[in-house]
């Protein structure tokens, strides 16, 4: 059965500590994931800086145990730094997600054959390629199903890891060699060469309008949001996706990720490949996070550091 840990570690010795290996003492099982993160991001150091407090997350797969029905299983975790120290936490209490949660609301689902427009038709099956990809790759592990980034030849899982190095004057908040970055999906290609095939306007626009209508969380789609508003960024209709995703997406939603998962994407980009936003699309960003109750992830902060960063000289900039 799996069985996921999740609470918060705190590094108290002074010295910078990763967790290389999470176990279950009875019976005797190594974690498959281990993973830090902040407000269930994930793409953060894997490892703590000195006193630092963040978010723990170990999933295991346990041989089945004998437990009472509706009553909690508890085991003891051991945490193993990369010293060899053994961090043990007792009689930690796991709990049926059956008996705590209600049950999963049903998401709508649409088939393409049974879609008449091939436009829309096309949509839907990448659409639904991407549902898959998600699935496998999701918030979980800090990805975004099939989208993802190369920076300086490092392949990431999503949009970027945000380390930070303290009491540094440098900017760290943007990336100084945009250019070393690259976007990559293959599912996103397919979707804008697809676009791009489209040989009348009245085509293109019912592309658009088939992608706008899924922005919404009533559609089945509300778990790959992000991938609908990089596609329409793409092919230029950013500033109605993202009015979109501010009319009709539900904030604090910690089940699909859908809001969430946008202001990932567009953390992300603005990080790794801020050339690419025009001042307007920019605007619109800063509209799209100002008064949310959503966590906005650092993205005032890049954009007033891509707006600083644009003041200055081609050659230093």
């Amino acid at each position: 059965m799996q069985v996921n840990f999740d609470g918060h570690v705190t590094e108290i010795t002074g010295k910078p500590i990763k967790i290389l290996r999470v176990e279950i003492r009875k019976p005797s099982t190594v974690a498959a994931l281990a993973v830090l993160s902040n407000n269930h991001d994930a793409r953060r150091e894997q490892a703590l800086e000195p006193h630092e407090c963040a978010e723990v997350r170990a999933t295991f797969f346990v041989k089945a145990v004998l437990a009472e029905i509706g009553k909690p299983w508890r085991a003891s975790v051991v945490f193993i730094d990369q010293f060899g120290n053994r961090h043990k936490v007792k009689n930690c209490e796991f709990r049926s997600l059956q008996n705590n949660k209600p049950p999963v609301r049903q998401e709508p689902e649409e088939f393409p054959y049974e879609i008449a427009d091939p436009v829309e038709k096309e949509v839907v099956s990448v659409l639904k390629a991407e549902l898959s990809r998600y699935a496998v790759c999701g918030r979980s592990c800090g990805g975004l199903g099939s989208i993802y980034i190369i920076y300086g030849g490092h392949t990431f899982t999503g949009v970027g890891v945000g380390g930070w190095k303290p009491n540094s004057p440098l900017n760290q908040v943007i990336a100084s060699d945009p250019e070393a970055a690259s976007l990559e999906s293959d599912n996103l290609k397919a979707l804008v060469n697809f676009y791009r095939g489209l040989s009348i306007d009245e085509e293109r626009s019912r592309f658009v309008e088939a992608l706008l209508n899924r922005l919404d969380k009533s559609r089945g789609y509300l778990g790959v949001s992000y991938f609908i508003v990089a596609v329409l960024w793409k092919v230029g209709s950013l500033n109605d996706a993202l009015q979109k995703v501010k009319r009709d997406l539900p904030e604090d939603d910690t089940r699909s990720w859908g809001f969430s998962n946008v202001l990932m994407l567009l953390d992300g980009l603005l990080r790794y490949r801020h050339p690419d936003f025009t001042n307007p699309m920019l605007d619109e960003i800063e509209r799209l996070t100002h008064g949310l109750k959503e966590h906005a992830f650092s993205i005032p902060a890049k954009l007033a550091a891509i707006r600083a960063n644009r003041l200055l000289p081609q050659d230093e900039a």
